[in-house]
């Protein structure tokens, strides 16, 4: 079985309150985009996942943590061969190792007929990543708590282009998470759903919600990371942001031919635009 796991980008996130267990309560507009990385998945002697880059090894892949996740609930399955294959960048804040965990959970129950419905589905994701729970139906949807309470956006469909851009440089998370802690002024941010909805129908960006809370330390310790940003916006982008806490920065136009145009002027960073 070859899967097609798919990244995300971020519209708006923001970062609230630390919770007990040490991570950030988050508002966010997740969305899934046509960009991917295809994993492969047959039935094996041995368990083994191998992947195209070498700064992932077969231990700390989610992948893996997918697998002992599943066999875990379900010890009878037998052991596979996983291999990826990676086109999303890592620490690129487009979520490319939350999808792929989230890929192989939903692959090992389609192979093996697995009984794990929707619910235990996002239950088991959940372990991966806090990401990674987005991923079980993708979409659009708003995020909240560590990502992992989700309400899908339903009927919304976007014929806009998305040009992603890739700086040299990559974003810890950890760190980005730490170094914004003392600036957490949205706790009570409440969100208008109805709102929310007619300004992402209209394309209307100006709202709160659309800003990304990790801009504030990415553009400042990477000026050239914002640089990008405001250079997308100069070049007719509808609105352009970091996603999640970086380093990617994308950028929503209205046609290919305006997109096009924008990725000719942002050299000489890698650049791929993604239909809708």
């Amino acid at each position: 079985m070859i899967i097609k796991s798919k990244a995300k980008i971020n519209i708006g996130l923001h970062v609230l309150n630390k919770r007990q267990d040490g991570y950030h309560n988050i508002k966010t507009i997740f969305k899934e985009i046509n960009f991917f990385d295809l994993i492969e998945i047959k039935e094996s002697q041995k368990f083994t996942c191998d992947i195209n880059i070498s700064e992932i090894n077969q231990k700390d892949n989610f992948c893996t943590k997918a697998f002992e996740l599943v066999k875990q609930r379900f010890p009878s399955i037998p052991n596979v061969s996983i291999k990826i294959e990676k086109r999303i960048p890592v620490k690129s804040g487009l979520g490319g190792g939350s999808s792929n965990g989230t890929a192989v959970l939903k692959g090992l129950s389609n192979i093996f007929e697995l009984p794990i419905k929707n619910e235990e589905m996002i239950d088991l994701a959940m372990k991966i990543s806090s990401d990674s729970p987005f991923f079980v139906e993708g979409g659009i949807q708003i995020g909240e708590k560590r990502g992992e309470v989700l309400t899908k956006i339903k009927n919304f469909e976007s014929e806009d282009y998305i040009l992603l851009v890739f700086p040299h440089q990559k974003i810890q998370t950890k760190k980005a998470f730490n170094q914004i802690k003392n600036h957490l002024l949205n706790e009570n941010m409440d969100i208008n759903f109805s709102k929310l909805l007619s300004e992402l129908t209209n394309k209307n960006f100006s709202s709160k919600l659309f800003k990304n809370d990790f801009e504030m330390y990415v553009f400042k310790t990477h000026p050239e990371i914002g640089k990008i940003k405001y250079n997308l916006m100069d070049l007719g982008a509808i609105y352009a942001s970091l996603s999640g806490t970086g380093s990617t920065v994308f950028g929503i136009f209205s046609s290919f031919e305006e997109a096009q145009h924008a990725q000719s002027n942002i050299a000489p960073y890698q650049s791929t635009i993604i239909n809708p």
